[in-house]
């Protein structure tokens, strides 16, 4: 059969003269390594390409980037909170929620978790470092992107344990947010030692998965993290 098409949301960098719409090249390896064609999506803003976009795409990986804004979760935000983009997050909501009305499979990676849970009806520490008083590292700015910096602990009933094989599993760390009330539908996959929610899966689709970690950015010296990419090419292929 034909290679499934995974989308790919991309964030918006202004530079002096121009605006660019990108996404890191590690996602990109990832996908097509695992067998997927890559296909990024641009911050277009229209609610009518909606539908066209998810309908030229067999599976929706919804990317990393800036923090989500606290209105969306009805909070105003707190000291923390220090670039966002409201563009950006409706424009990702609605893929979303196109792409979950379809079951199509979707991954959602650092921020892409967050929004999964926004979408769905819950709300996050706007920081953890802040709010969780028991809270350990998670964002070591300093620390190459491809170092493990902690570990995290899965929940053997869980579609993670079954790509991972393992309840046990060190990753690498860039976030001052997490999910703090988990949404209606979905279950809590993994947490780190001190509780902060690593993973989470819905209850009733095929595949839909978050994940607080970059897997993109392990694959290279980490390889077992290919996994978490083969699952969801291959959640788009049983989907056809």
């Amino acid at each position: 059969m034909e290679k499934p098409i995974i989308g790919i949301t991309t964030f918006c960098k202004k530079e002096p003269k121009k605006t660019y719409c990108s996404a890191s090249y590690n996602y990109i390896t990832a996908i097509g390594n695992a067998g997927g064609i890559p296909m990024l999506i641009p911050l277009l803003g229209k609610k009518d390409s909606i539908s066209r976009y998810i309908d030229n795409i067999d599976a929706l990986v919804l990317s990393g980037g800036e923090d989500i804004s606290p209105l969306l979760y009805g909070e105003n935000p707190t000291k923390t909170i220090k670039m966002i983009n409201p563009r950006r997050d409706k424009w990702e909501l609605e893929l979303f929620n196109e792409a979950h009305r379809r079951n199509m499979p979707i991954l959602g990676i650092c921020r892409g978790i967050q929004l999964i849970n926004i979408a769905a009806g819950g709300n996050l520490y706007q920081d953890i470092s802040v709010q969780c008083k028991e809270a350990l590292g998670h964002m070591p700015i300093e620390t190459e992107v491809h170092h493990l910096f902690h570990s995290i602990n899965i929940e053997k009933e869980s579609k993670l344990f079954d790509i991972f094989k393992s309840t046990k599993i060190d990753i690498n760390s860039y976030h001052h947010q997490a999910v703090k009330d988990l949404a209606p539908g979905f279950k809590v996959t993994a947490r780190s030692e001190e509780g902060i929610i690593e993973a989470i899966e819905s209850i009733d689709k095929k595949f839909v998965i978050g994940v607080q970690w970059h897997p993109e950015d392990l694959i290279r010296h980490h390889p077992h993290f290919m996994e978490l990419f083969k699952a969801i090419v291959q959640a788009a292929k049983d989907d056809d």
